[in-house]
């Protein structure tokens, strides 16, 4: 998906955050022309995660600090474990458990820095909504039908807090059936190794890195590993605007499971902001 217009407002604003929250307050004007200029610069046929990845690795540099939100990813972590229990309860005394898990999944795509504030996030009436509303784009029904014969599910993670949602989602579809896939480093508060291994993923089931150092998965910024599995599993999964912005392949059907959460995604696939979406591509 190309960079339109108001991705560089957001773009700009996760730019100030990063520079009150991270650099002294020699390094923030300094922080904050390289991000004008490389704005200046940028190909607009690009997605916006390419950008942003540029943006960060710029902050590392800068800072020395390779997780800036550490500390808010293990509280996410954290919180949305505490909930697990409750959760499990509901997904194993509803009348189709893979349908409830997959809806709370899609429920914790709420927890996304890049393109809403910590202070907006509400988890638990996000989940609420997720289980009685209908979703705007359902594509279900196929994805019931590829889980009948699918041996190998790739699962495209997305951001920490939300893992813990994708690990009760995954539970239900075979967890050995199933490859987790994480950044291959740091960036806004998206999945890593670590946050895997801090919400048990890794004892679930099996957790790879794609090798993308931005907050999605450009193909071309992947690592061959990675694309071999992406092409050969029976099943992808994707979850969050990051994924969803840079697969564009026309040569993989995936299934993109994520809230609606900006105007451009909204018009990207025609409904509100707000909507639940399960969608199948190509």
């Amino acid at each position: 998906m190309r960079t339109y217009l108001e991705c560089i407002g957001c773009l700009v604003k996760q730019a100030v955050e990063i520079a009150q929250t991270n650099l002294s307050n020699e390094s923030r004007e300094d922080f904050i022309r390289e991000v004008l200029g490389g704005l200046s610069r940028f190909t607009y046929s690009d997605s916006p995660p390419i950008l942003a990845k540029n943006m960060y690795s710029m902050v590392r540099t800068i800072t020395g600090i390779h997780d800036p939100y550490a500390d808010i990813k293990a509280f996410y972590n954290r919180k949305a474990l505490e909930m697990y229990p409750y959760l499990k309860k509901i997904i194993l005394s509803s009348k189709d458990p893979v349908d409830t898990a997959l809806r709370i999944a899609v429920a914790g795509n709420i927890i996304d820095f890049g393109s809403g504030t910590k202070e907006s996030i509400k988890i638990e009436n996000t989940i609420q909504t997720a289980l009685d509303t209908a979703f705007s784009i359902d594509h279900l029904d196929r994805l019931r039908e590829k889980l009948k014969t699918a041996t190998s599910i790739l699962y495209l993670g997305d951001n920490a807090g939300e893992i813990v949602f994708d690990r009760l989602f995954i539970e239900e579809l075979g967890a050995h059936k199933v490859t987790f896939v994480t950044r291959a480093v740091p960036i806004i508060n998206d999945v890593t190794k670590e946050d895997a291994r801090q919400v048990g993923l890794t004892d679930v089931c099996r957790v790879v890195s794609s090798g993308s150092e931005a907050p999605g998965t450009p193909l071309e910024l992947c690592t061959d590993e990675f694309c071999d599995i992406y092409y050969s599993a029976d099943l992808v999964i994707s979850k969050g605007q990051g994924n969803f912005e840079t697969l564009t392949d026309p040569k993989r059907s995936v299934f993109f499971l994520m809230m609606v959460k900006c105007a451009v995604i909204s018009r990207e696939v025609g409904v509100p902001v707000g909507s639940f979406i399960a969608m199948q591509r190509p």
